[in-house]
């Protein structure tokens, strides 16, 4: 269409710089036609003659049948011998036609016959024909479908040189067929444009704009289109529902423009948009168009009155987009008031083109400019939001980077006071207890020097195992042993055992972080305390190994059985140990040997032996 229509654009302008030479042809007029008027199903009916051009719905209100032209014309002494083609050119016709020149049939469009027929001649006919077909006298037929209320008729004809009338004809073709045609590809993409922006926004303004420039579209596309893609009077009816919905649709975009509107404008514009069908069907029984001039004639009414406040908006609160709009407002509004002058009462203006297709183009850029200044501001106000929250996330950032720093200085605070708190349980529990015994046992006097120097002996090592224990690597046993070995070796072999050593490499323990580790350290210690002390062993062995995904650690003596130790030393000692195997989340063996006693620890998996360190800690 678009390719065409520039062709066509670019013809005109060619055959008007070229019309000068072109009107030096003679060119015949005809204005006057002899006719006969055959109703639907009636007798032939000789209306006389008339002049053109001819605008049924104005000269025989609600007449529908056939009309029968017959035009005369002498062919000018000029045309004589001439053989270069000929144009007959018909600005307008309708609706259904078939047109003879002395007999020749040289064009016929839509059905004769059948009233309400699709066919509707809405375009300019330009009819070439070989000069051989004229004569010194000329006789022209016309017979014509003429139904009531499709602007039937015929304008003023002209025949002569095809070069002669070929600017008029690009003319007509320009303005009636080209023109109307981009101004629906125009409303179509102001349409596209619009549904894309409320695609992304969702604001009314961009809806109400898309919708009202796709039925516009419909209503424009109309003037061009001959054969109706509904019968009549179903197409009539879409196209009137088009224009009545597209004026609602700019009532809506007013309301985005200047503001909500008063009620009664809102329901007096519904209820006339919902009175379209009943005044189609009471114009098709009473075979008038008086029934759609009145519903013209209300709108125009309307729209004066909702104009008026929209100036009053305006001269209060001036803005470019309010004058803007109003002004192609009220351009519509003359514009439709010509047009429903032209089309129902004006038979001189019947081949004129509507004017209010083209007007409306003015509404369209005006639409489009405001939804393009509205999308402007709104992706303004979005980047500066974007920027504002932008501002506002770094402060916040900057904020919990600050809270965050605040509370791992705290946590480091808490975790160093939860060192010296340890430490200092050890001390008290571990050196300081030892410290105490060795005190009451000199204050007591009756305790031999060698039980003391055992006790500060105990009191040492405990101490020296608790400073070991704060660099030992977290999850190596092998490297825990390795310490109670340096430290308890002498002790053990000074109290007359011998030490067996049968410890594998073994893998990282998961769950040996500093407690677990520490509690592991205490608990093999007190086993080796107890032996030492109440077993009277000969040799201890301790062995370590890696057993079917378990580290197992055995202590075990040659000395006296479960059964010879003293009830309340087993107590206190099993005790002490089952309440660290339990903190480190560790299965605690203590089974009599053969002889002596085997205390087996295994070590757990990291998550359970975390959980209970931490529980024991608390």
């Amino acid at each position: 269409m678009g390719g065409r229509a520039l062709a066509s654009i670019a013809t005109a302008l060619l055959l008007w710089v070229c019309g000068p030479l072109a009107a030096q042809e003679p060119v015949v007029t005809l204005d006057r036609a002899v006719l006969t008027f055959i109703p639907a199903g009636g007798s032939p009916q000789a209306r006389g003659t008339v002049s053109l051009p001819l605008h049924w719905d104005v000269a025989y209100v609600g007449d529908s049948g056939r009309a029968e032209l017959h035009l005369a014309f002498d062919s000018p002494p000029a045309w004589q011998g001439r053989h270069e083609p000929f144009t007959l050119y018909i600005p307008r016709l309708g609706s259904a036609y078939e047109v003879r020149l002395n007999g020749t049939l040289l064009a016929q469009a839509g059905v004769m016959d059948k009233r309400g027929d699709r066919w509707s001649a809405k375009q300019p006919v330009a009819l070439q024909f070989p000069a051989s077909l004229l004569q010194p006298r000329n006789e022209l037929h016309l017979s014509l479908r003429v139904d009531a209320g499709r602007r039937s008729g015929l304008s003023v004809l002209q025949v002569g040189p095809a070069r002669a009338l070929a600017p008029e004809v690009a003319r007509s073709e320009l303005v009636r067929v080209n023109l109307p045609q981009a101004a629906a590809v125009f409303s179509l993409l102001v349409a596209a444009f619009c549904a894309l922006l409320w695609w992304q926004q969702r604001d009314p303004l961009y809806a109400w704009a898309g919708l009202g420039e796709a039925l516009w579209a419909v209503a424009v596309a109309d003037t061009v289109i001959e054969a109706a893609p509904l019968p009549w009077p179903w197409w009539g009816l879409t196209v009137l529902m088009s224009r009545a919905l597209w004026s609602w649709s700019l009532f809506a975009v007013a309301e985005q423009v200047y503001g909500p509107r008063p009620r009664a404008e809102r329901i007096a514009l519904l209820s006339l948009i919902a009175s379209v069908p009943v005044l189609v069907v009471v114009a098709m029984l009473l075979r008038s168009s008086l029934p759609l001039v009145a519903f013209q004639i209300g709108h125009f009414m309307l729209w004066t009155v909702i104009m008026a406040g929209l100036l009053r908006r305006t001269l209060a609160e001036p803005t470019s987009e309010r004058v803007l709009f109003l002004l192609a407002i009220l351009a519509c509004v003359l514009a439709g008031v010509r047009d429903m002058v032209a089309a129902r009462w004006s038979a001189g203006l019947y081949d004129e083109s509507a004017w209010i297709k083209y007007v409306a183009t003015l509404v369209g850029a005006t639409v489009m400019w405001i939804v393009s200044m509205r999308f402007r501001q709104a992706r303004r106000e979005v980047l500066q939001l974007n920027r504002s929250l932008s501002e506002r996330v770094v402060r916040k950032e900057h904020e919990l980077r600050e809270s965050f720093a605040r509370l791992a200085e705290v946590e480091r605070s808490r975790a160093v006071l939860a060192e010296r708190e340890r430490i200092l349980r050890d001390m008290h529990d571990g050196v300081g207890a030892h410290l105490a015994t060795a005190m009451r046992q000199l204050e007591g006097g009756r305790a031999p020097p060698e039980e003391v120097a055992r006790t500060l002996r105990e009191s040492m090592e405990h101490l020296k195992l608790s400073i070991d224990a704060m660099s030992l690597p977290p999850g190596d046993v092998n490297a825990l042993l390795a310490s109670l070995r340096y430290r308890l070796q002498p002790r053990i072999e000074s109290a007359g055992v011998a030490l067996g050593w049968q410890v594998e490499a073994l893998p990282t323990w998961p769950g040996g972080h500093d407690e677990a580790m520490r509690h592991l350290q205490f608990l093999l210690l007190e086993a080796i305390s107890n032996c030492l002390q109440h077993a009277a062993a000969s040799c201890l062995t301790l062995s370590a190994r890696h057993e079917q995904g378990q580290i197992v650690l055995s202590l075990r003596d040659d000395g006296r059985g479960l059964g010879e130790i003293g009830a309340r030393d087993q107590g206190r000692g099993l005790r002490s140990m089952r309440e660290r195997a339990a903190a480190i989340g560790a299965e605690l063996q203590v089974a009599p040997a053969d002889p002596g006693t085997d205390v087996r620890v295994l070590l757990p998996a990291a998550t359970l032996a975390a959980k209970s360190a931490h529980d024991f800690a608390r």
